[in-house]
């Protein structure tokens, strides 16, 4: 009996020892129970607001862009300059004092027409003398040779009247050419584009006359750098734009130089330009445009609508009164166009104006919808 008596206590006793741990455990899930449904009520709150906020939010005045697929090149541009397509100098073959000029600068002179005359009297006398001295050895040698026929002259005799002859017509026709060149002729046909003489001077041999210019057609020449030499060798037709005639030209590729410039490392870029009318002049500037690769069906955006945030590229786009973020994939740019490979689609309605005061989600209100940037400028 004792010791039924103690087991049950012992029991009882232990059954008290629980009450405080299972007490415990009772609150714990008590208060985890509690803490959710605070959470729970705490986010349910903040999306109210969240919607009350946003539901009062105005909405932002946007204008968009109508996207659609469009030509986009990547272009570059060089400076160059206009040069003649030839340039020559007319240097004097003797020396002598002009007497006679028959062009001035800007004249438009013919190949073989007369430019200038020297005095020819000194060339004239020396050619008389040259011919006195041919006619003795030419009767001489024929004397000889008929004393050789009857054997009155040694072979030597005549060999030797021979060569003197011939000695003789060769001066003779040195001093016949010498007065000829007294007349300066046009080598080539072009313009008088400056003279270093005037009457009465005294030229020496190999003295610049005239210079004489062709610039029916011209060469632009720019300097290319070794990063585009190679999308340029593939090239044959450019644009070349001179500002000072404020126009474009198209021009022909004539030579690209197999080295490169030693201060600048450029590779010298020659392009043929018709120029019939004369109205490229050498020495004008120009601006060379050089399309390096073409994408027909490109997706473009202006430069200016895309954003940064967080190290990310967005655009906004509206739908249904909404604006809403892209990601986007950025590729070639021309000018103030920048093509999206990845992120925009065409018939998107971009946000170009009040993009930068939208946020995703935010409503927005389309006050004009342009299907071409340059629409904003009227």
């Amino acid at each position: 009996m004792e010791d039924q008596h103690h087991q049950k206590k012992s029991w009882i006793i232990h059954i008290w020892g629980l009450i405080p741990k299972l007490i415990l455990f009772v609150l714990c899930i008590a208060v985890a129970w509690m803490y959710q449904s605070v959470q729970a009520k705490k986010a349910i709150i903040e999306a109210e607001k969240a919607a009350q906020i946003k539901n009062e939010q105005p909405a932002t005045n946007v204008i968009t862009l109508a996207l659609q697929p469009e030509l986009i090149r990547d272009r570059i541009n060089f400076p160059g300059i206009i040069k003649s397509w030839v340039t020559l100098d007319v240097l004097s073959e003797v020396q002598g004092k002009v007497v006679d000029l028959f062009i001035k600068e800007g004249d438009t002179v013919e190949k073989g027409q007369l430019l200038v005359k020297l005095d020819p009297r000194d060339y004239q006398n020396a050619l008389l003398s040259i011919k006195a001295s041919y006619s003795a050895a030419l009767a001489s040698a024929k004397r000889l040779k008929e004393l050789h026929q009857k054997q009155l002259a040694t072979q030597s005799q005549l060999d030797d009247a021979v060569a003197q002859m011939e000695s003789f017509k060769a001066n003779m026709d040195t001093s016949s050419l010498n007065l000829e060149r007294c007349a300066i002729r046009a080598p080539i046909s072009g313009i008088v584009n400056a003279r270093y003489v005037d009457k009465g001077k005294y030229i020496n041999l190999s003295e610049k006359i005239v210079e004489i210019i062709q610039i029916n057609k011209v060469k632009a020449v720019v300097g290319i750098p070794e990063s585009d030499v190679d999308a340029v060798r593939k090239l044959n037709q450019f644009d070349v734009t001179i500002d000072a005639l404020k126009k474009t030209f198209p021009a022909t590729k004539y030579f690209l130089s197999k080295t490169a410039d030693t201060s600048a490392r450029l590779y010298n870029l020659e392009m043929s330009i018709n120029n019939s009318k004369h109205e490229i002049l050498p020495d004008m500037f120009v601006r060379v445009e050089i399309v390096k690769r073409e994408i027909a069906n490109g997706i473009t955006a202006p430069l200016y609508s895309i954003l940064t945030r967080n190290d990310q590229r967005l655009a906004f786009i509206e739908q249904d009164g909404i604006a809403h973020s892209r990601k986007v994939a950025l590729g070639l740019q021309e000018r103030w166009r920048i093509e999206i490979k990845d992120g925009l689609q065409p018939g998107d309605r971009l946000i170009v104006m009040g993009h930068r005061d939208v946020s995703d989600g935010q409503p927005v209100h389309v006050i004009r919808t342009i299907t071409n940037i340059e629409e904003l400028e009227k």
